[in-house]
């Protein structure tokens, strides 16, 4: 959908080409963009429901804020992944925007090819055991966002987790009105585990010169103190 009606100046910040400085995310993967089934993608609460797919952009759409996906009746809304091949995630890329309808939080599962509802997440998230792997019925990652991030930022996730992934279903929440939330990109750094069909990637962005607000990189650039928890 279109959100150029809902951009604050804060938000129109972050598309300007100087906006501050950006660092790289580490290692040694690539941007994951051409591996997404970008048509399969959907979503639960996101409305119009076609607008799931939108934040899924093109590198060099990442900081775009002319369309994005919101959601619907609460501030609450999951969007539902899948890959064409296997892939091994390293890092969740976000950008929601600034102001009060940017969510705080994700929480992501690996390998629900139908999804999950918000009775799924409640179920998966209750107790002090939060995460586990994508057979435990737990959450695969849970994490606040970097507050006042401008861009894109890049949350390293458990190896382990996202070894070996065909989809990832993302509950985005907690925006400062509580009544809607949204998100302008979503996008992976990682490996593709199967290229055997003839997809070649044309939008690879190596992890280490992606422009991207590290989670790993902020501690080394602005103090341990500024590194978000992640989960």
């Amino acid at each position: 959908m279109s959100c150029d009606g809902e951009t604050t100046s804060l938000d129109r910040q972050i598309a300007e080409p100087d906006a501050g400085a950006l660092s790289g995310a580490s290692g040694d993967g690539i941007n994951l963009y051409p591996y997404i089934h970008r048509d399969q993608v959907f979503g639960l609460n996101v409305e119009p429901p076609e607008s799931a797919k939108v934040p899924i952009k093109p590198w060099d759409a990442r900081l775009s804020l002319d369309t994005c996906a919101e959601s619907g009746v609460d501030d609450q809304m999951i969007i539902t992944i899948p890959f064409t091949v296997p892939v091994r995630i390293q890092s969740i890329l976000l950008n929601p925007g600034l102001g009060d309808f940017a969510p705080s939080r994700c929480t992501a599962f690996v390998n629900r090819p139908h999804g999950i509802d918000f009775d799924d997440v409640a179920q998966a998230t209750e107790g002090d055991m939060r995460l586990g792997p994508p057979t435990s019925g737990r959450a695969q990652a849970d994490f606040a966002l970097l507050p006042g991030a401008a861009g894109v930022t890049a949350y390293p996730v458990g190896a382990s987790r996202f070894s070996n992934t065909n989809s990832v279903s993302l509950m985005l929440s907690d925006s400062a009105t509580q009544q809607s939330s949204h998100i302008f990109y979503i996008g992976f750094i990682g490996k593709a585990l199967d290229v055997k069909k003839d997809s070649t990637p044309q939008n690879n962005v190596a992890a280490a010169d992606s422009s991207t607000h590290s989670v790993d990189g902020i501690a080394d650039k602005y103090g341990a103190a500024s590194t978000p928890s992640v989960r």
